[in-house]
């Protein structure tokens, strides 16, 4: 067996090494790709934030990129994490996730890994995106600077660098980037009698032009890094954290649907029932208060307002059709929204949707409703000792279909159909003192109210009745209407 050539490392070595330079250069390789995944979204308008703050912990971590989605026009679902202006620091921004609307119709906002809401909600026009995105730890070194930690700086710092030494060491064993062999003065490949005496040869020609490669790699690596610490410093004095790897939510609705999922109602009727002669209505929300069907006076129908959405509708007949909840313990609610689709061309009014204190039958204690008058026109109302109504000033009884929505809250009374806010009062912000009530549809007593139609009973088309613990602001319920394409 002839003996390596002179200057040609031995071939445990070589290949020891050969593994380490490979290691070294798929480090690189994975942090300049973290590092593009970062800070490229930049580029289309996205907000890259970095971690500084343990609010959202466990899933995001301080030192992490989280990415947000401009919002546009869409209104946000609930539980989503959102990037806003902070409230009580002008400066800065925070992202935290949104639980609910307040009374006054501005966002409530939490951080995951605390025990109470924000002090300060915040209005949708401080919104500045949703998040989509985190990078894990690749702006940690960053954080490490702005808070002045020098050691794990330097020590990550210095692992870098002997990285980067590792990466392009490979001329040192053979692993060069030109064409000339290791001793200048040899004129051709040496002799050699068998396969192991080539191997060095072999793959130094193997790894030729490498060493230039990895110059290029570190110079990119730098600048991807340098790219990241910009995008991110940018929001230096930003508090941002999420709390998903993945996607946090979108700020638009696809589908009916999914927009009345989003606004996280209590009680949510969809109307899907296949059997006109069913008497359990599904309840979407989740919280598994199934509906009660009149036996009688209903028939389903796939004529939907929403054409992209699955399932079906309900037609009642207007004299002996209804739904009604199961008991809703306690008080009634103060601050609550109603929504409901409807097409109908009826000429004697009805009960659309509201509270009474009977489940079948007449209630003795009827308010908090929406229903419609003999000439179309839709009325909220609220007994507060007197009745307490908003009136539309035109008529939907025209065959077409039309989103009714009804808030109440400290900041009043709101009507809004087919998107659109149509009459408010400030003065009116609680409704009649009642306890163990249900929600009632298509049917109820409503005598004595505003011109009072001929019939209890809604003769027309119903569909997605819900009920919300919160009133809906008027960019929920524009996005509410707009999901029906």
């Amino acid at each position: 067996m002839t003996a390596p050539t002179s200057g040609q490392p031995p071939r445990l070595w070589t290949w020891w090494h050969l593994a380490a330079v490979t290691l070294a250069r798929s480090l690189l390789v994975g942090l300049l790709g973290l590092a593009a995944w970062g800070a490229l979204p930049a580029a289309i308008g996205w907000h890259p934030t970095t971690v500084s703050s343990g609010s959202m912990m466990p899933r995001l971590h301080v030192g992490d990129v989280a990415v947000s989605r401009p919002l546009g026009d869409h209104v946000p679902p609930l539980s989503s994490v959102l990037l806003f202006h902070d409230p009580d620091h002008p400066d800065r921004l925070r992202m935290h996730r949104f639980v609910r609307v307040d009374d006054d119709g501005l966002l409530v906002t939490r951080g995951d890994a605390n025990n109470a809401d924000d002090s300060s909600p915040v209005p949708l026009s401080a919104v500045v995106g949703i998040g989509t995105l985190r990078v894990p730890w690749i702006a940690l070194p960053i954080t490490w600077l702005r808070e002045g930690r020098w050691l794990p700086l330097g020590l990550v710092g210095a692992g870098l660098v002997l990285t980067l030494a590792v990466a392009t060491s490979g001329r040192d064993r053979g692993f060069g980037d030109d064409d000339e062999p290791d001793d200048p003065g040899a004129g051709s490949t040496p002799p050699a009698s068998d396969d192991e005496a080539q191997t060095p040869a072999s793959t130094s020609t193997a790894w030729s032009g490498a060493h230039a490669g990895l110059r290029r790699l570190g110079v990119a690596l730098g600048a991807g890094l340098l790219v990241t610490a910009l995008a991110t410093t940018a929001d230096a004095k930003f508090v941002a954290t999420t709390t998903s790897t993945v996607s946090l939510g979108l700020s638009g609705y696809a589908t009916c649907a999914s927009a009345v999922a989003g606004l996280g109602p209590s009680i949510w009727y969809r109307m899907d029932e296949t059997s006109s002669t069913t008497t359990s209505a599904t309840d979407g929300s989740g919280n598994n208060r199934t509906g009660v069907y009149g036996s009688a006076g209903k028939t389903t129908t796939t004529a939907k307002p929403c054409a992209q959405d699955t399932g079906r509708a309900m037609t009642f007949d207007g004299s002996s059709g209804y739904l009604s909840s199961p008991q809703i313990t306690g008080a009634l609610p103060n601050t609550f929204s109603l929504a409901i689709w409807f097409r109908t061309t009826t000429t004697t009014g009805g009960k659309l949707i509201g509270f009474g204190n009977q489940q079948t039958g007449a209630s003795g204690i009827y308010d908090r409703h929406l229903y419609m008058t003999n000439s179309g026109q839709v009325v909220f109302g609220v007994y507060t000792g007197a009745v307490k109504t908003l009136v539309t000033p035109k008529a939907y009884n025209d065959s077409s279909w039309h989103l009714a929505v009804a808030t109440l809250s400290s900041a009043g009374m709101r009507l809004y159909l087919d998107g659109a806010l149509i009459a408010s009062d400030t003065s009116t912000t609680a409704g009649e003192g009642v306890t163990n009530g249900y929600l009632r549809i298509a049917y109820d007593n409503i005598d004595n109210w505003t011109s009072t139609p001929s019939s209890r009973f809604f003769a027309g088309t119903l569909d997605d009745a819900a009920l919300f613990p919160a009133a809906l602001t008027a960019a929920q319920v524009s996005a509410l209407y707009a999901s029906a394409g």
